[in-house]
């Protein structure tokens, strides 16, 4: 399920907390890094590219925070890379990746920024020095064919 990208922004008066890391790279390609030095870091680290166009790669199989993403998609715009999805679907309803990936995220960074309910579903936001941000979501989607999917995405951006 392909969406469009959209930074989140902090809270107003939210400032990071000291020990957060900043967030300067995403499967090993730093922020900013043009779109074709990113795709010959891709190429040459073996990973599996399904597409690209439009500012976008579309990767499979991708192993984040030591999970595997069967789609992910990596996001530029005119000053190189600004984001990142990681994306798992399934036909049944299923939070134990969100949960498990979110009790990792808040041993990592504390506790999210900002925590919302979108559509019956959970969506947690932390932002890092540095100006990054680290998004959680699960959820109800609908699939290309019409069928009822639930869906967790791990994003990451600066």
């Amino acid at each position: 399920m392909m969406r469009p990208y959209r930074r989140p922004t902090p809270p107003p008066h939210w400032h990071p907390a000291g020990r957060y890391p900043a967030i300067r790279t995403v499967l090993g390609i730093t922020f900013g890094t043009s779109f074709a030095l990113s795709l010959d870091h891709l190429y040459g680290n073996g990973y599996t590219i399904d597409g690209y166009g439009n500012d976008m790669v579309y990767l499979r199989n991708v192993t984040q925070l030591n999970y595997l993403w069967p789609d992910a998609t990596l996001f530029y715009g005119p000053g190189g890379l600004t984001g990142s999805e990681f994306f798992y679907s399934t036909s049944v309803y299923d939070p134990s990746r969100y949960n498990y990936v979110y009790r990792d995220l808040v041993r990592a960074y504390g506790p999210p920024a900002t925590m919302t309910y979108p559509n019956g579903g959970y969506m947690a936001t932390w932002f890092t020095n540095g100006n990054g941000y680290i998004r959680l979501q699960f959820g109800r989607g609908e699939s290309y064919g019409g069928s009822s999917r639930f869906y967790t995405s791990l994003s990451f951006g600066n």
